[in-house]
């Protein structure tokens, strides 16, 4: 059994939802418009879960929506770029203090977004994805991180990649899944669809059939259950960690710059 300093802690969330339902499966409830707290209270519910030894499955469910306004979305681009270069005609426009706000927003957002993608690709636990409404932008990107996605036959993914730097080389790499299903998938697609592309593991009609699934999942010996997801884990997981790693290096800092400077 989960201790009662443990149960306490998956209380004190304001914008998750964070419980047990049963032993053994922890679920992660997005409640609302996402925010840069959020995302802090992800990171900090996924410490959580690795931490208790009596949880087995973790599912993300909820709000999944993340539109290509919201603000943890990186506006990269010409701004932060311009930083760089000496001021010129079109810079000028640009107050030095907003530059550098929006500079210091960009490099604190990728590096929060990298920790999460790393946090979750090396997840002890069976990470499972439940879309029911509408899956967009930075909600698909934490559903491709999952090891398991399911879906209602209502559900929609929309893949929104707004907030990237239009030079791949300076692009975060935390984005790889989210383009990959941006190519498969097309501006807009139905669960169906994303189940033929390899998204979505199974499409439900009814909520209740996937929470009995999932209650099932968390009754498996942890063995059997971390012998499954490593059987789950898709070949560009390796490697997109791998350059996660290396992205937050010095050398790879150093790499970006060069890559804008040549723009």
């Amino acid at each position: 059994m989960a201790t009662a300093t443990m149960v306490e802690s998956y209380s004190n969330f304001r914008e998750l939802g964070v419980g047990l339902r049963r032993p053994g499966l922890l679920h992660i409830d997005f409640q609302r418009r996402w925010n840069i707290r959020t995302v802090y209270e992800l990171l900090r519910a996924l410490d959580l879960a690795n931490a208790d030894t009596t949880v087995q499955v973790v599912v993300l469910s909820g709000e999944l929506s993340v539109g290509p306004h919201d603000p943890l979305l990186l506006e990269q681009g010409k701004v932060k770029r311009h930083r760089q270069l000496p001021i010129t005609k079109e810079t000028q426009a640009v107050s030095s203090d907003d530059a550098e706000d929006r500079y210091i927003h960009e490099k604190s957002a990728n590096f929060v977004m990298r920790s999460l993608a790393k946090k979750m690709l090396v997840h002890r636990k069976l990470l499972v994805a439940f879309v029911e409404g509408r899956c967009l932008g930075l909600g698909l990107s934490v559903c491709s991180l999952c090891d398991l996605v399911y879906a209602k036959e209502a559900a929609v993914f929309l893949p929104a990649l707004s907030h990237l730097d239009p030079c791949a080389e300076v692009g975060p790499f935390w984005t790889l899944p989210h383009i990959r299903w941006l190519l498969h998938l097309g501006e807009q697609a139905d669960a169906r669809t994303a189940f033929h592309c390899g998204l979505v593991a199974s499409v439900l009609n009814e909520s209740q059939e996937f929470w009995d699934r999932m209650d099932q999942y968390s009754c498996l010996p942890s063995a059997a259950l971390m012998a499954t997801k490593r059987l789950l884990l898709n070949h560009w997981r390796q490697s997109v960690l791998a350059e996660l790693r290396q992205e937050g290096t010095p050398m790879a800092a150093q790499g970006r710059r060069l890559a804008r400077s040549k723009l």
